[in-house]
């Protein structure tokens, strides 16, 4: 009997031992699973805090910017505008820092998807050697381009991304490289029958990575040598994206580097083939567009000519403004086949210059839309496709869906101003004969003082030389613009605040778009571009980003009002004392000096420089001449406004 008690005690404290053991691994088991969880939670509210830390940072910083920009513009101190220019560069390297930690907060987070698409390669090619163009030129460095001139031009993947890839990877060769050259290296195999494997390839001549380096160098806020890297390196946080995004796509992003010779970063990915029709030469389209803009001058002036150009990519946009700007056209600009519909609502153009591949509505649907939206004033003017599609059959296809011509991209300056020369109306271009118009101009502007009543309008923030320009010269119709803008800067203000209460960023883009044409078509230069920054903000909804930046545009916008109806009250004034025959003395002149002074006309004339033949006209006007000579003059300065040149020429020549 004892013998069983015995068993069953030593039975029980198993038991209860066996009981011990299971609660105690339970309870570890929920304390990993707890450790686990705040782990977890730990790691998603560094994301969520990174994230948000970084969209919150953007307001501050954009506030900061802004008010500085108001430094730099109505300072007239040297030494703080340097100031403020420190300030610009520093907080532009802030913006990219806190750019950089909102993509990599999403990479750690899983919280950024790849988004596949079709894209043409020649495109992609094009808008990643615009990304970097100004940066080369600044530093004087060649571009070798090493693309496979059979590989398939248009392909599906994340463009967007792959761009980003690309492009990081190219600055920083432009960036560590200060002599010599960058190379972009396109090639590839066929894996399958739908799909091909992408090798691309980025060298620089640069200082290149040291070996015991290069483990560090997609290490997220590592930075490099500091004694060589760190006056251009920022965040150490580029590379480290840029490996994510390839893996993200099943590549792997791999360096060769010798320290002070170059590095080399190379990776592969896998894309999907629509077209195996071939790509072609695009280095030599991409050199012959080179050498048509070094060689490049300016065939027309069209001050009244009115041209819409559409591109999705900034830089794209950049380059077309750029190379129109010789010809004084009136140029707006739209990122989206949407944004242009909005325009064309509202104004007439003469011509639309519109890019094919654009996401959501492309070109050709975009033309489509414009062909068929009613009450449409540019409803039927000619429509040119600027496409990187250079294939064969490219010109037919584009003919057949209604544009009237197309443009390859790189842009050929000269084949571009052809192009217009022959669809703009004949009553809106002046051909300058292939002179440079704009060398003089510049020196103009360079070397002679102001007159009195420039100086004033300067000092309000009005270039009246550009608003001239939009007016064709014609000073009589600027006064009348000025007196309609002067009306409508508080109907817009107004209209803006109402819109930023509601929260409406459709409604407000609208608005300081419209603001925005109307300011540079007077010169307002200033102004103009702070509608523009302000209209890319409310396109992208960012409503804090407007709330705390229209402070400045309103500020500028009062202060231009209440300036300007002074001006316009003196001029009213001055032009009422001149009715009652209160006219300026005239001055006396020597016939050798008026001789001089004439000569001095006829080279201005000569040159097509119409601006300063004007200014000259305008003082020669206060002598005391005859009244032939006075004559010749008015006859003159109308021959100068119709920018008839050669007929004011042989005017002045007739009395010399």
């Amino acid at each position: 009997m004892g013998q069983e008690t015995k068993k069953t005690a030593v039975k029980k404290e198993k038991v209860s031992s066996l009981s011990q053991a299971k609660e105690q691994l339970q309870q570890k088991n929920e304390a990993l699973a707890a450790a686990m969880n705040a782990a977890e939670k730990a790691e998603g509210a560094r994301d969520i805090f990174l994230a948000n830390m970084s969209h919150e940072l953007r307001t501050p910083i954009n506030t900061i910017l802004g008010l500085n920009e108001l430094i730099l513009r109505e300072s007239q101190e040297e030494t703080i505008k340097e100031y403020a220019r420190d300030i610009r560069q520093a907080g532009n390297v802030l913006l990219t820092l806190v750019s950089d930690i909102l993509d990599f907060s999403k990479l750690e987070a899983d919280r950024l998807d790849l988004n596949e698409g079709i894209y043409d390669v020649s495109s992609l090619l094009n808008d990643l050697i615009n990304s970097i163009s100004v940066q080369l030129r600044r530093k004087r460095l060649d571009l070798k381009l090493e693309i496979a001139q059979d590989i398939p031009y248009k392909l599906q993947g994340d463009e967007i991304h792959i761009r980003q890839i690309i492009s990081n990877l190219l600055s920083n060769a432009v960036k560590f490289t200060e002599k010599g050259r960058v190379t972009l290296y396109f090639n590839w195999k066929k894996v399958s029958e739908e799909e091909i494997e992408l090798d691309v390839i980025v060298k620089d001549t640069g200082i290149g990575i040291k070996e015991e380096d290069i483990p560090k160098l997609f290490r997220a806020f590592q930075r490099m040598d500091s004694t060589v890297r760190s006056k251009d390196d920022r965040t150490g946080l580029g590379l480290a994206i840029t490996k994510r995004l390839v893996e993200m796509m099943g590549g792997e992003l791999t360096v060769q580097s010798v320290y002070g010779k170059g590095t080399a970063f190379s990776f592969q990915i896998r894309q999907k083939v629509v077209d195996f029709a071939p790509l072609g030469d695009f280095e030599k389209q991409y050199r012959e567009s080179l050498r048509s803009i070094e060689d490049y001058h300016e065939k027309f002036i069209a001050p009244m000519g009115r041209v819409l150009i559409v591109d999705d990519n900034a830089m794209n946009l950049a380059v077309a403004q750029g190379l129109l700007k010789g010809t004084r056209l009136q140029v707006d600009v739209a990122a989206s086949g949407e944004e242009c519909l909005e325009l064309i609502k509202r104004k007439t153009y003469h011509v639309i210059c519109m890019d094919h591949m654009m996401p959501v509505m492309d070109g050709v649907q975009t033309l489509h839309a414009i062909r068929a939206l009613e009450g449409n004033p540019s409803r039927d003017i000619p429509i040119i496709a600027l496409t990187a599609n250079a294939v064969a059959g490219a010109r037919d296809l584009y003919l057949k869906e209604g544009f009237q011509d197309y443009l390859t991209k790189p842009i050929d300056a000269d084949k571009f101003e052809n192009m217009l020369i022959e669809y703009l109306p004949d009553n809106v271009v002046y051909m300058t004969h292939n002179m440079d118009i704009n060398d003089a101009y510049k020196e103009e502007e360079a070397g002679n003082e102001l007159s009195i009543r420039e100086s004033q309008l300067y000092l309000m923030g009005f270039n009246l030389r550009n608003g001239l320009k939009y007016m064709g010269g014609d000073k009589a119709l600027y006064g009348k613009v000025l007196h309609d803008f002067h009306s409508i800067l508080q109907e817009k203000e107004e209209a803006l605040k109402e819109f930023l209460k509601k929260g409406d960023m459709p409604g407000y883009m609208i608005i300081v778009h419209s603001l925005k044409g109307n300011a540079r078509n007077v010169g307002a230069d200033d102004l103009a571009d702070e509608a523009f920054e302000l209209e890319k903000m409310a396109k992208a909804g960012q409503v804090e980003d407007v709330t705390v930046r229209s402070p400045i545009l309103f500020s500028l916008m009062s202060t231009m009002r209440n300036s300007l109806k002074v001006y316009l009250d003196n001029e009213e004034k001055l032009a009422v004392k001149q009715e009652e025959g209160e006219t300026q003395e005239v001055e006396n002149i020597t016939e050798d000096d008026w001789r001089k002074a004439l000569q001095e006309l006829a080279d201005r004339l000569d040159d097509f420089d119409g601006d300063t033949a004007l200014a000259r006209i305008r003082e020669l006007k206060h002598y005391n001449r005859p009244e032939s000579d006075k004559k010749m003059l008015r006859l003159c300065e109308k021959a100068v406004k119709d920018f008839a040149y050669d007929v004011a020429l042989e005017v002045v020549n007739a009395v010399l």
